[in-house]
């Protein structure tokens, strides 16, 4: 069975050779969790609270709005009593709905009873915080030297006025914001994450962002020095002061993960963050965003046109939620008129309104009369709150159906997203139970809306008493509902970013249409275009472009070191012995989780698609998988190449195979202009004497072809070479590594090298190299 390295049980020495886990900032499980301001919900002017209908689960206790569903309005089902609640931010979904009476409150419906209900809010401010040059976020150094910023006319370079709403903000522990009002010639002093943590607490470092709409032709600068001290030196806190030495609550910014890790490690990520696409957009990603964007990772791409972007929506739901239903028909409607319907995935994940209720159900007539007091005429006429609603939406609601269990219904669903019909199938049975009144926990009905959408009805009845299905739902339903507290939920992503959007509750077409556009926007900063073989350019549709990894040499301005910058001792390893001992046994693993290897190989897809069918590619340093796209290999050349003939017998994608010890022995076995590509994947750590394979690959590669090396963090640590294993996770450094050998290997040999961080936004980091041979 294939396992994934770095996971428990895989045997593998696969580590860091630092002390912490710490990835490039931006992926989970980084610790860094402050380095990323948006892991916060940071109150600022402008937002407010949803204010839209949705249903309380019947689970999960009452919360006051602003605690842990920041804000999402929900009522009791039980109670018909207006519900307080304090305004808070989320960037994910601000829009309010206006009451029939015109008032300034908002209005939501009782979940069960469809009453409208008046909610008492906070007034939001009315400043808005403006354009962020910068982000929220606290320094990672000990301390900023900076002045007041400036601003000139970029033609005539004459001082100008500060333009308004400009400046340094400033937030305290509390969440209060200001600007920063001082002297032009005032000198000031900002203080940094190692300062608060060296001080055990006594001098806390600054929370602050800089907010800068520039008119047209305006220039914005200031001076900043950043004080650091020696990169190994390590971030401890004083004995007995390690809780007060970093911040705490929502809008920390800084927490625990800041202690024992070198200068230079903060720095890196610190970094790292700062040129994401999602810092630079300023997405303000909840807590909450983050869990259930970790719990619901991302598909895999899907074949759709170049450059076209792909909407991932997870509805966490109960299938008989009114509110939903309306809300889904809507987000339909919105993804048509954008011309996104073809380019979306829908999912669908468990959250009952009470899982309780019996098999038979209970008349809603009847529940009303008793709970409410509304009768079946009040509930049935043309006036009544929730027929409106769905008649706006283009359908009639039936106030005939029952309350239902719905389990089995989710048995159905989960069944249905195996054969890619889950869509499907939750239409047909919520046109079934809206509009039909039909029984969607009776299993004849089941299998009819099964075959409504496509599928069998006789499999149907199979799945839905399917033992291991029905578990897998439950387990379902406990890890969502225990983060859940209102239905309907919209996790709205961006497939490549993983940018996206929390909405709750009921929206309109037009709100779906702005926060699908949101959406897309926040995903504009994505792909890069580098130079491919023979000529043509390819784009990395994947790409962080602002990655320091994707930047390295547009950020040297051409530099390249006249000789070659390393000496023996660079390539010398802890472990000299023969490496095919090590690599004797075959070990049948992945060394990277399954969404990064996902990026590579959609990053061979990108490159291998620029040629005919039939081409020609080396895969060196191989194993038993070449992570290449299988349906561009109908009539290629394969040639696989590594150290165990077990591994390279496995590899299904191979059409030749060749043992070496490329350490021991750099010449390859094949003629000169041999290949259209050369890939090498996880391997490039181990190179002893990198020169001399690079000027191998550079004879046997076609003119014009093009090379893929592919890195991340994890290494064999005994076995990499010290130029790599000093510091695994300095992905643009090793980058630059790289970089060199082609430079050097053979000099001159290689034109229009390009490098580009396809990594994932959750998983390992994924960094390419590429050159094309001259």
């Amino acid at each position: 069975p294939v396992k994934s390295a770095g996971h428990a049980g895989d045997d593998l020495a696969s580590m860091r050779t630092h002390s912490t886990p710490v990835k490039s900032a931006g992926h989970a499980g980084d610790g860094l969790a402050s380095m990323r301001t948006h892991s916060t919900p940071v109150k600022s002017a402008g937002h407010s609270s949803d204010g839209l209908a949705s249903m309380r689960t019947h689970s999960t206790p009452v919360k006051s709005a602003g605690q842990s569903t920041e804000g999402v309005a929900a009522l009791r089902g039980h109670s018909p009593s207006s519900v307080s609640s304090s305004q808070t931010v989320r960037a994910h979904a601000t829009q309010t709905m206006s009451t029939p009476s015109g008032s300034s409150e908002p209005m939501f419906f009782d979940p069960s009873i469809d009453q409208p209900v008046q909610v008492e809010t906070e007034a939001a401010p009315k400043e808005d915080a403006g354009e962020y040059w910068l982000p929220w976020h606290i320094d990672s150094n000990f301390v900023t030297v900076l002045h007041k910023e400036m601003y000139a006319d970029e033609k005539t370079t004459e001082f100008v006025p500060e333009p308004e709403g400009a400046g340094l903000l400033i937030m305290n522990a509390d969440g209060d914001v200001t600007k920063l009002r001082t002297r032009d010639d005032a000198v000031i002093l900002q203080m940094g994450a190692f300062a608060q943590i060296y001080a055990g607490g006594y001098v806390n470092a600054a929370r602050h962002a800089v907010v800068s709409p520039r008119p047209p032709g305006v220039a914005r600068f200031n001076f900043c020095n950043f004080w650091y001290v020696p990169w190994e030196t390590a971030c401890t806190a004083p004995a007995g002061t390690e809780h007060a030495a970093v911040s705490t609550g929502w809008n920390a910014m800084m927490d625990e993960s800041y202690l024992n890790i070198t200068m230079k490690q903060g720095f890196a990520a610190f970094r790292e963050f700062m040129t994401t696409p999602e810092a630079r957009v300023q997405f303000a990603d909840s807590v909450q965003f983050k869990e259930l964007a970790e719990l619901f990772p991302l598909p895999g791409k899907r074949l759709l046109a170049l450059n076209s972007s792909e909407i991932v929506v997870d509805v966490l739901t109960d299938v008989r939620c009114p509110f939903s239903f309306v809300s889904q028909l809507n987000l339909d409607a919105a993804l048509k008129n954008l011309g996104l319907d073809q380019n979306v995935t829908i999912r669908y994940h468990p959250v009952f309104l009470n899982p309780n209720v019996p098999k038979e159900g209970e008349n809603l007539d009847d529940y009303l009369l008793r709970e409410y007091g509304y009768t079946k005429e009040y509930a049935h006429s043309e006036s009544y709150p929730l027929r409106v609603m769905g008649l706006e939406a283009g359908v009639e609601l039936n106030p005939s159906r029952r309350v239902v269990n719905t389990f089995d219904a989710f048995v159905l669903i989960e069944a249905a997203s195996e054969a890619g019909r889950q869509h499907e199938v939750v239409k047909a049975l919520s046109q079934r139970y809206f509009e039909g009144a039909e029984d969607i926990s009776d299993v004849a009905v089941l299998c009819a809306a099964a075959e409504d959408a496509g599928l069998s009805g006789q499999d149907a009845k199979g799945w839905i008493s399917d033992p291991a299905r029905r578990a897998r739902v439950l387990a379902q339903y406990q890890t969502v509902s225990s983060r859940i507290g209102e239905v309907p939920h919209f996790l709205v992503r961006e497939r490549i970013s993983g940018n996206g959007v929390e909405v709750g509750g009921k929206k309109s077409v037009e709100e779906w249409e702005s926060a699908l556009e949101s959406v897309l926007e926040k995903s504009s900063v994505i792909g890069k275009t580098i130079p491919g073989p023979y000529g043509q350019d390819v784009r990395l549709s994947e790409c962080v472009p602002y990655s320091p990894i994707s930047m390295a040499l547009s950020a040297q301005h051409g530099f390249e070191p006249g000789s070659w910058p390393f000496d023996a001792s660079d390539f010398s390893r802890n472990d000299e012995s023969p490496d095919d001992y090590m690599y004797s046994e075959p070990r049948l693993v992945n060394h990277l989780d399954d969404t990064s290897l996902a990026r590579l190989t959609e990053a061979y897809r990108s490159v291998f698609s620029m040629v005919p069918q039939g081409f020609s590619v080396l895969d060196m340093c191989s194993s038993w998988n070449s992570h290449y796209p299988q349906e561009l290999l109908e009539g290629a050349r394969v040639a696989v190449h590594g150290l165990n003939q077990r591994e390279l017998w496995a590899n299904g994608q191979a059409t030749e195979r060749h043992v070496q010890d490329i350490n021991a022995d750099a010449k390859l076995p094949w003629e000169d202009n041999s290949f259209d590509f050369v890939t090498m994947a996880l391997s490039i750590q181990y190179m002893t004497d990198p020169r001399a394979i690079f000027s191998e690959m550079h004879r046997v590669l076609k003119p014009g072809g093009m090379v893929v090396i592919a890195h991340s963090h994890r290494v064999f640590i005994d076995k990499a070479v010290k130029a790599f294993a000093q510091e695994t996770y300095d992905g643009e450094g090793h980058t630059h590594t790289i970089c060199r050998y082609f430079q050097h290997g053979p000099q001159g040999g290689w034109e229009k090298l390009s490098t580009a961080d396809v990594s994932p936004r959750h998983g390992d980091p994924m960094w390419l190299v590429t050159a094309v041979k001259a």
